[in-house]
């Protein structure tokens, strides 16, 4: 869990201080309307982002750093994982961990985007993860970081973001629902 004590408080921070002054400058400039919680959902989406690019692309202090490691065989990782019984907190991390990050995802893409499908949401939290993995695969090629392309992690980050837009559209029916039958 030393992930959790790794987010960059700082750096989001520092971000939040100079973007909410020109988001409000923008605003005006540009006489813009949109309701106040679409600002606050913007600025936890910033710190989302800050914080799991900052998780995913930093160095890490785990494997030997000039060794690249590739998986393009879908669910090998998993199988691996799945099958190793000598740490499960290794395991917990490595396969619940990949999917619940990217669970926000799923949940700002249907706050954020009027009207988004399920093949949209899918297709955010493809692009997202394999832009992750492929930045992960060049910082390692050039020695930066010591991280690998996994197929496997495309696969359960992917199923997080999708997670991510079936709570939101779960919790979104059940309000609807609440709030009509009280009228």
């Amino acid at each position: 869990m030393r992930y959790i004590n790794e987010i960059p408080i700082l750096l989001i921070f520092t971000t939040l201080i100079c973007y909410i002054p020109v988001r409000l400058i923008y605003r005006k400039h540009k006489k813009l309307t949109s309701k106040f919680y679409k600002e606050i959902i913007l600025v936890f989406l910033i710190a989302y982002i800050e914080s799991l690019l900052y998780l995913t692309l930093f160095p890490s202090s785990s494997g030997p750093q000039n060794e690249v490691r590739i998986n393009l065989i879908p669910f090998e990782t998993i199988n691996l994982y799945l099958n190793y019984h000598n740490n499960i907190s290794l395991q917990f991390i490595n396969l619940v961990g990949n999917v619940v990050v990217f669970i926000p995802i799923g949940i700002f893409a249907s706050l954020l985007l009027k009207k988004i499908s399920f093949f949209s949401v899918l297709f955010i939290g493809f692009a997202s993860t394999l832009f992750i993995e492929t930045m992960q695969l060049i910082l390692s090629i050039n020695g930066i970081i010591s991280r690998s392309f996994d197929v496997d992690d495309l696969i359960l980050n992917t199923i997080g973001v999708l997670i991510g837009y079936i709570i939101w559209t779960i919790t979104f029916k059940l309000y609807q629902y609440f709030n009509n039958s009280r009228n």
